[in-house]
């Protein structure tokens, strides 16, 4: 199973399946009441003001794809 660090906020190192994987964990770790839409929506505005960059969210896979494009979600082994 790959490991993923996100890199938003701080640091975290995460084993799944997909890239798309990181929403439940991000959710979790923010302990996000949000249905999974809002959480992509919110999160993706926040990183954008964040970083100036673009973030796509219409589903797990384009949010999870947008944030490895710039840097804050990558594969690490």
């Amino acid at each position: 199973m790959p490991k993923y660090r996100l890199n938003y906020g701080d640091q975290f190192d995460f084993f799944a399946q997909t890239p798309a994987e990181v929403v439940p964990v991000m959710q979790e770790r923010r302990k996000s009441g949000d249905n999974e839409h809002s959480f992509m929506r919110r999160s993706a505005m926040e990183m954008c003001e964040w970083n100036g960059k673009n973030y796509f969210f219409h589903s797990p896979e384009a949010f999870a794809e947008s944030m490895m494009k710039n840097g804050l979600l990558e594969v690490i082994d």
